[in-house]
């Protein structure tokens, strides 16, 4: 077989989940097909061996098992404190602590406090699920709160605790906690431009007082991020962060109207299933140090362990009267919708890599020399608008990323991360994202008008060319 016939079968999976996701064909279907087109290639051209596939099947296996558990857990927390109204007392709550005419401060805590706190815990878009209702309950237009909303979703490598840059950090090769920590470094573009674009949305006067809130938020976070990878690892790192911001907000709120509203016992209860969450995995974590980390008991802190955790606590903390079996029901069946099309994506980057097609492609992709690490980016934020996961992006391109940045003498993880935080952050112009958002505050459109499309496409471009330009140094 010719070269380039090799290489145009090596990618034909990545162009059948392309062409049909041209076409608005669900991203389940498409993954399905792309599945069945890697199995299809790796069988007849590249032919793995019996070792190879018996490797991958027990070292990528225990992965797969690992991402569908914290799904499941992601997805439960999230389906029982929506039913049981626990969120509804937290975000009443955030919302009667700003009584100021404008409520910028209580914007910027929804938007960057809010919606990356509940994205980091449970993931699936849930930050802009309650954030857009509330921002137009405080007077933005519908399009404008789901904007806002969207440009919330800056922690998205960390969301559901960090299954998509787990799956990014085992396809490459790389250790996670590293991976995390460059994917930290690297997500101050994404901070930055957000934050600048939800300013512009807003139409809010660049006032000596709204920049300084600004740049503290930005500050915070960032720097928590990247402290909380340095002391208890990736998992809980985008909740840290975004719990930063919301305490510094709050506070701020505090000093401005001299006090907060009072903590009620539904709101400590509502809280619970968090604290627990927080508590287990950072409990955990310094248990196991102090111990020297044993091997048998690392499970201790696996996230898998504390987001199924917090999910039955929140089950039996949950609203007196509220059905368990409709919540359990409802839960089990968006799960397998979510968990179906993040395995999907991960089995196809699984086969592409243990048959060689990855490799293949990776050593095509380093032919074009120093210029393909500034393009890495772009091809994470492709994966990310297609597969609308960041789960699914990682496992489409981590193995080739990797491979061709190795082919290249480049630095393996600042590419990865490179692709981790673009594809994440692309996920906000991803179609089911949006008409999720749009659903929540009852438009009856699926799309968004074009200057809002056009104002979170131009977000994303801008993130990914500077993160382009980053790599590029960097790598």
């Amino acid at each position: 077989m010719t070269p380039l016939l090799l290489s145009g079968t090596a990618i034909a999976p990545i162009l059948v989940v392309l062409a049909l996701s041209a076409l608005r064909v669900p991203s389940l279907r498409a993954g399905a097909a792309g599945l069945v087109s890697a199995s299809l290639v790796a069988a007849t051209v590249f032919r793995p061996g019996a070792a190879e596939v018996s490797d991958a099947t027990w070292q990528l296996g225990p992965l797969v098992i690992e991402v569908a558990f914290i799904l499941l857990g992601g997805v439960t927390l999230s389906v029982v404190l929506s039913r049981t109204g626990a969120q509804d007392v937290i975000v009443d709550w955030l919302v009667r602590t700003d009584a100021g005419p404008d409520r910028v401060v209580t914007i910027l805590l929804l938007v960057f406090g809010l919606t990356p706190f509940m994205e980091s815990v449970t993931g699936f878009g849930l930050g802009v699920v309650i954030t857009a209702p509330l921002l137009v309950r405080i007077g933005l237009t519908p399009v404008r709160a789901v904007v806002a909303g969207l440009l919330g979703l800056v922690l998205v490598p960390w969301g559901s605790l960090g299954p998509g840059t787990l799956v990014a950090a085992q396809l490459g090769g790389e250790d996670v906690t590293e991976l995390g920590y460059r994917s930290a470094v690297l997500s101050l573009p994404v901070l930055v431009v957000s934050m600048v674009t939800v300013l512009v949305v807003l139409r809010r006067r660049p006032t000596p007082r709204l920049v300084a809130a600004a740049v503290t938020v930005v500050v915070i976070q960032w720097a928590s991020l990247i402290a909380a990878h340095l002391t208890v690892g990736t998992p809980p790192a985008g909740v840290l962060a975004s719990g930063a911001v919301l305490l510094v907000l709050l506070a701020l709120l505090r000093f401005r109207a001299g006090g907060l509203p009072p903590v009620s016992a539904p709101l400590l209860r509502a809280l619970v299933p968090y604290l627990a969450l927080l508590a287990g995995i950072l409990g955990a974590t310094l248990l196991l140090g102090l111990l020297g980390d044993p091997r048998g008991l690392a499970w201790l802190s696996n996230p898998a362990v504390w987001i199924n955790v917090a999910a039955v606590i929140a089950l039996v903390t949950a609203r007196r009267g509220a059905p368990v079996g409709p919540m359990l029901r409802s839960a089990l069946t968006t799960w397998g919708s979510v968990a179906g099309t993040a395995i999907v994506f991960m089995l196809i980057g699984i086969v592409m890599a243990t048959a060689g097609m990855a490799e293949h492609l990776a050593s095509v992709a380093a032919r074009s020399g120093d210029v393909f690490l500034s393009l890495i980016p772009a091809i994470g934020a492709l994966g990310g608008y297609l597969t609308g996961s960041n789960t699914g992006a990682a496992a489409m391109f981590s193995a080739a990323t990797s491979g061709a940045a190795s082919g290249l003498d480049a630095d393996t993880l600042v590419a990865l991360a490179g692709q981790n935080v673009a594809g994440s952050y692309a996920i906000i112009l991803s179609p089911p994202r949006v008409a999720l958002a749009l659903g929540v505050v009852t438009m009856s459109a699926s799309r968004l008008p074009r200057a809002a499309s056009r104002t979170l496409f131009i977000a994303v471009v801008t993130v990914t060319v500077l993160l382009g330009g980053a790599v590029f140094v960097m790598a």
